[in-house]
């Protein structure tokens, strides 16, 4: 029997544990928690992971979020690989938090990367730009994209973006792809730094772990 590495929790349940002064960890862009997030929270942005894991303790609980929940799923898969345990993953993220008419931290705060903000996408509103003509890009390594991809993307590397990026559209919308968000966030960034519109570049949330999690098919 597999054993799920972390347990999905509603906007309830995280608020009587926000209460009791757990800690909550957001794992979204930092130009999105200079927006709102829930009060008490820490930022460790999920394309930061790898350097900043052990900043969390593993000694008490502990709530992961994004603004859907594909984020911080993966965020919490990635920690129990790790040896965490007694991880919660806020079901729905930020926006179920929200709609449960739950207080949120409004307090402007200063905006990191605000001039190279990208556009965030759950799975259902990358299948929409996708239907709508969007060009997808997987930066993920061969081997991975071989394994299961976006269908229809291109696989340019992280690797290889920057000798590459001339290769990509600008007059078409972009969703990019890694296998969890990450490395996509990193080429998103980039590509918004270097003359493409904000709002037609997009990032995959929780990359295509994300997309087969909300049901979506993957080509081979």
């Amino acid at each position: 029997m597999l054993t799920v590495p972390y347990k999905d929790i509603s906007p309830q349940e995280a608020r009587k544990l926000q209460e009791e002064k757990a800690l909550f960890i957001d794992v979204r862009e930092p130009e999105e928690f200079a927006q709102v997030r829930i009060e008490g929270a820490q930022l460790i942005p999920l394309s930061e992971f790898g350097g900043r894991f052990s900043e969390i303790p593993k000694n008490q609980p502990v709530v992961l979020y994004c603004r859907s929940g594909n984020r911080s799923a993966q965020a919490a898969a990635w920690l129990s690989a790790k040896g965490y345990s007694n991880l919660l993953n806020l079901d729905g993220g930020l926006m179920a938090w929200y709609q449960a008419g739950l207080p949120l931290d409004t307090t402007p705060l200063e905006v990191t990367y605000q001039d190279t903000a990208f556009t965030e996408l759950t799975p259902h509103e990358a299948q929409q730009w996708i239907r709508e003509g969007a060009y997808v890009v997987d930066v993920r390594e061969p081997y991975e994209y071989a394994m299961g991809h976006v269908p229809g993307a291109v696989n340019i590397p992280l690797g290889r973006f920057v000798s590459e990026v001339g290769k990509l559209p600008k007059d078409r919308k972009l969703v990019v792809v890694c296998a969890s968000g990450g490395r996509s966030s990193q080429a998103s960034e980039y590509l918004v730094g270097h003359g493409f519109a904000k709002e037609n570049v997009g990032n995959l949330e929780g990359g295509t772990y994300g997309w087969m999690s909300a049901g979506f098919e993957v080509e081979r």
